[in-house]
């Protein structure tokens, strides 16, 4: 009779682990749909991602900047990028070049100069590594291509002001553009060819522009508007902050992907906006003393200037990581300052799968590592910072 009972324990012990072991490896199941819409894939994900929220633990391991090295001095706008070796790049704008490090933070070389000629630099504004490492920086109305080894490959001059680009195929760029006019600011995502002539146009945007005397205000941060990084796995991916949608193009500039979140819009309410303008009109006040010959705009132009949409934009910015994965920065409430900075992580597939954390807004996420430039205020120039990400594992890319 023991040896029954002993046995039929044994039994129930070992269905019971079974269970446990079956659901604890049981998938999330994904909620979404899969449509086409003119031939294009769309993927209709859900409110909430497959795989929930992610707090990325960071751990810094590197910091470049020196003000007693002329090499490792950044004191004005800058931008990073990192090759497929771990070498880090740092636009310095204050000195017109573009700094190279190795990954263990020592510098290698210079490219570029302040100037007009092959090469040469007059106002650096965005960099970018493509393949076989190669070094595209992009400076007033040029992209400058060099080589791994500093050598000028190409210089490339386009139409109109560009403010972020991405090679396509070997005959295209992609390109956001913007075109000043009286009352604003129109944007564009356009295709272009190698000699800077526009092949086609994917979208455009206003953005308005309050103007009083000798003074221009680009409106509110929370107007939508265009946005646009290079994709690893094509050429770029562009969205326009009103509607959750992601476009992501191939080599050839075509839209191949669509990638939505069915989420209801967030309206922004009276109360929010009483609070925005009241803190916008208060913060003039106590700049006067700065800027005595400025004029004080009254609480009615301060509307004019920082005009609200009905509804809070969907995103505030986006990029990807080496793999196509893309990182879509999120604010939730006007004015709002969180202590961790919001990213809803999509596949290189399109499908939301996590809601990541982190405690800055990165410049990079590169094999497991973020980048980003801090700025030393007491002693006025910029470190570049890296972090690995110690759960990086943790992440899942596919469903």
């Amino acid at each position: 009779m023991k040896i029954t009972v002993k046995y039929l324990s044994i039994a129930l012990f070992l269905s019971i682990s079974v269970l446990c072991i079956s659901f604890g490896a049981q998938k999330a199941e994904w909620k979404g749909k899969i449509e086409t819409e003119d031939g294009i894939k769309v993927i209709k994900n859900p409110e909430e991602p497959l795989y929930g929220e992610i707090q990325f633990e960071l751990e810094e391991d590197l910091s470049i900047g020196n003000e007693d090295d002329e090499n490792c001095y950044f004191y004005k706008t800058i931008d990073i990028d990192v090759d497929s070796k771990g070498n880090i790049y740092v636009m310095d704008s204050a000195n017109y070049r573009i700094q190279k490090f190795d990954k263990n933070g020592k510098y290698i070389m210079t490219f570029g100069r302040q100037g007009q000629g092959p090469g040469e630099f007059e106002s650096t504004r965005r960099l970018q590594i493509i393949k076989e490492n190669q070094l595209c920086v992009l400076d007033r109305r040029r992209i400058h291509v060099f080589s791994e080894g500093g050598e000028l490959e190409n210089s490339i001059r386009l139409e109109n002001d560009c403010s972020h680009y991405s090679f396509a195929s070997e005959g295209s760029i992609v390109c956001k553009i913007s075109t000043i006019i009286s009352e604003g600011i129109n944007e564009e995502i356009i295709l272009l060819s190698r000699d800077g002539k526009q092949l086609k146009s994917y979208i455009t945007s206003f953005f308005p522009v309050f103007r009083k005397k000798n003074m221009s205000i680009i409106g509110s941060l929370f107007n939508p508007g265009l946005y646009f990084c290079p994709w690893s796995k094509g050429s770029a991916i562009y969205g326009h902050s009103s509607e959750y949608k992601l476009f992501f193009l191939d080599s050839s500039g075509t839209v191949v992907l669509i990638a939505e979140i069915e989420e209801t819009p967030k309206a922004i309410s009276q109360k929010e906006k009483n609070e925005y303008y009241k803190k916008r009109y208060e913060a003039q006040k106590k700049m006067e003393p700065q800027f005595p010959s400025r004029e004080t705009l009254s609480m009615s132009e301060i509307k004019k200037a920082y005009p609200l949409p009905k509804n809070m934009p969907f995103f505030m910015r986006f990029f990807t990581d080496e793999e196509g994965n893309v990182y879509v920065f999120r604010i939730f409430k006007l004015e709002k300052i969180e202590k961790m900075a919001s990213f809803d992580f999509f596949s290189n597939e399109g499908y939301f799968l996590h809601r990541v954390k982190m405690p800055f807004l990165p410049r990079v996420i590169k094999d497991g590592y973020v980048y980003r430039e801090k700025w030393e205020q007491e002693r006025g120039f910029f470190r570049i910072k890296r972090f690995k990400i110690k759960n990086w594992k943790q992440i899942k890319e596919g469903i």
